[in-house]
């Protein structure tokens, strides 16, 4: 079976933060700065692993990684040769002017499977263009776009612990009101909440009907202590591995730990299989 994998990253490690990098580099392997410059060496790493296909993450964010909208273009370029199997997910940052905002995603859609927001390394909160908060209305064009065009958003919720992050715009809760507004959006909430705020995502996941987990992020000997009560969940779960988030010792270690939870062989092929194709764009 040609298993999915719903959230990795490839990154221009000679164009991010030289603090960036530094905290990544030690995390990652050999194999993996090989991926970075060759999506040749990621579908050799795919073969090997079982996996048909991979979702790859891009964000702009000056913030942190130190990359703007060139790093989501380097994304959309690195799979364009294996676009069968390589799937870039677009962005913008809620910053920008709301005219170049539209430029870019117009820009993007023929290319894209999702659009990836980063609220902790992006610093805003998914609710944030509601007027008790910030009034930033940027993030409801960018969710009535996505909404018009059938794309899902997938939001990075939990902590994070690269240089400038502000673990405090990872609370799930945020999410509350994006699907209360937004009910036609699909809604990815990557990582759970993961490691303190998984009682509130299990909440959002419940309530909402246009909301999807990513399980990514989350060590899979670890998802069961996260969420005990997975299987209420799980027909709207997604397999990810995060690489190369700390943990992740490679896209065929971590699929092989998933796989070998202790749920049913029709939830697996759900999660790790079958959800991938009805969340993203193919």
């Amino acid at each position: 079976m040609n298993y999915k994998d719903c959230h990795i990253h490839v990154i221009p490690l000679d164009r991010i933060k030289d603090e960036f990098k530094r905290a990544l580099l030690p995390k990652t392997s050999k194999t993996y700065e090989e991926i970075c410059s060759s999506p040749k060496k990621l579908i050799e790493t795919m073969d090997n692993a079982n996996l048909e296909k991979v979702a790859i993450m891009s964000y702009p964010s000056p913030e942190t990684h130190g990359m703007g909208m060139e790093l989501v273009y380097f994304v959309i370029d690195y799979c364009s040769g294996y676009r069968d199997r390589l799937y870039p997910v677009g962005s913008v940052h809620p910053s920008m002017d709301v005219k170049d905002i539209i430029t870019h995603l117009e820009k993007q859609y023929s290319d894209i499977a999702a659009i990836k927001l980063h609220p902790v390394h992006q610093h805003f909160k998914p609710n944030d263009y509601r007027e008790e908060e910030s009034g930033l209305k940027s993030l409801e064009v960018i969710y009535e776009f996505a909404s018009d065009n059938n794309l899902s958003i997938l939001f990075h919720t939990g902590t994070s612990i690269l240089p400038n992050a502000r673990v405090k715009f990872g609370d799930p809760l945020y999410l509350d009101d994006v699907a209360n507004d937004f009910p036609k959006l699909n809604i990815i909430m990557s990582h759970g909440g993961r490691p303190f705020w998984m009682d509130k995502a299990f909440f959002i996941m419940r309530r909402f009907k246009n909301v999807w987990l990513d399980i990514s992020g989350i060590p899979p000997k670890r998802l069961l202590d996260y969420f005990p009560r997975f299987e209420i969940i799980a027909e709207r779960c997604i397999y990810g591995s995060d690489l190369p988030s700390p943990g992740v010792k490679g896209l065929k270690e971590n699929l092989e730990e998933f796989l070998s939870l202790p749920i049913s062989k029709e939830l697996k092929e759900k999660i790790a299989v079958k959800n991938f194709d009805k969340i993203y764009r193919t």
